[in-house]
């Protein structure tokens, strides 16, 4: 049995957590903020649970399989469906009545046709457009890309649960400064002795914390990272201006708006939880953009707003990602969406904070 301390409490270092006391070991889960779930978690205002950018789960991935596997009742996912996804300018992937362009739209989704905007459209929902992740990809065209009853803090809430049922000491507002030897020093002066470390605190944090220990690896690894940002915004609103589409995706402007509540009607009888996103290089003006986008396809929006969150630039995908396993002559493993795995977003995170775990026992 190892002394393991896990860095960051978002869906990578749950997942890591987990799987490492599953393999014997004793774990320690240490979060900088007050709460955790990092990207993963939600606010809970006036009904509505809001996301820090759109966020759907595949319940074929690693991270839904997780939450299935640790919970006594089974989660309440309703599928995102073709043909109430709208591609602007050229109509439902799966258009009703019209067999023939659905015929066409099918085959060519089936050939991974590039230049074919429906298949075009399925690259930037099922990961923002960042990587052409076929297992996602086909997970949107088989309807296993989906929206919980629960919202992500629900599913967040079923893994912290789990963790303190078997006694993982998850410990908030502790941030780790540095790294020497065998002991893990925090900003509040404390110390924790270990055996093996995981960092699943996101690529800016994990760089903090390992170039004092290997400038040159760091520089060399993180380097070749590349993010990919966003601006994002959830709305609660009165009304139903997609009027039962479940989303729209606007090529021109790496844009999408989602309306989780036409998915998964549980979540609001109503009106409407939209989610919208535009992937962009520019920072300056991107939440303006963003708002012409929505009064572009759903006018009207803003005389219906009940709650909102909105995020300038937030991280969304990663190329060129980091070996779980690159640090690993220090003992120290990595887990997170920018990680190298064959899966994306959450279910990347989920993958490697697992993978990170079993590696624990090559490291010792």
């Amino acid at each position: 049995m190892a002394r393991v301390v896990v860095v960051g409490a978002g869906i990578a270092g749950l997942s890591a957590a987990i799987h490492a006391v599953s393999s014997g070991h004793h774990v320690v889960l240490l979060e900088k903020k007050t709460k955790i779930g990092g990207r993963g978690t939600s606010q809970n205002i006036d009904g509505f649970s809001l996301h820090y950018g759109p966020h759907l789960v595949d319940k074929s991935g690693p991270f839904f399989r997780m939450c299935k596997k640790l919970s006594r009742v089974k989660p309440d996912v309703k599928s995102i469906r073709l043909d109430k996804i709208e591609v602007t300018g050229h109509g439902p992937i799966r258009p009703v009545g019209n067999i023939k362009q659905a015929a066409l739209n099918k085959r060519a989704i089936r050939k991974r046709s590039r230049t074919n905007p429906y298949y075009q459209a399925l690259i930037f929902l099922s990961n923002w457009g960042i990587e052409d992740n076929e297992y996602r990809v086909n997970s949107v065209v088989k309807s296993r890309l989906c929206v919980s009853n629960e919202g992500w803090i629900g599913l967040i809430g079923r893994l912290g649960a789990a963790l303190d049922e078997v006694g993982v000491l998850i410990e908030t507002r502790c941030e780790v400064v540095t790294i020497d030897g065998h002991q893990v020093h925090l900003k509040d002066g404390r110390n924790f002795s270990c055996d093996a470390v995981i960092l699943a605190c996101g690529p800016n944090g994990a760089k903090q914390i390992l170039q004092p220990i290997n400038g040159d690896l760091a520089e060399q690894k993180f380097s070749q990272l590349e993010t990919s940002v966003a601006s994002c915004v959830e709305l609660g609103l009165d009304s139903r201006p997609m009027a039962g589409k479940h989303c729209l995706i606007d090529l021109e402007q790496n844009a999408a708006i989602i309306d989780y509540a036409a998915i998964q009607p549980k979540l609001n009888d109503t009106g409407s939880h939209i989610s919208a996103i535009m992937v962009s290089e520019q920072s300056s003006n991107s939440s303006e953009r963003l708002e012409e986008l929505l009064n572009q396809h759903i006018a009207g929006w803003s005389k219906h707003i009940i709650t909102d969150l909105r995020q300038s630039r937030i991280a969304v995908g990663y190329s060129n990602r980091i070996n779980f396993d690159a640090f690993a002559k220090h003992h120290i493993l990595l887990a997170g969406a920018w990680v190298q795995s064959d899966y994306a977003l959450s279910d990347a995170a989920a993958d490697t904070g697992k993978r990170a775990a079993k590696g624990i026992a090559g490291i010792l």
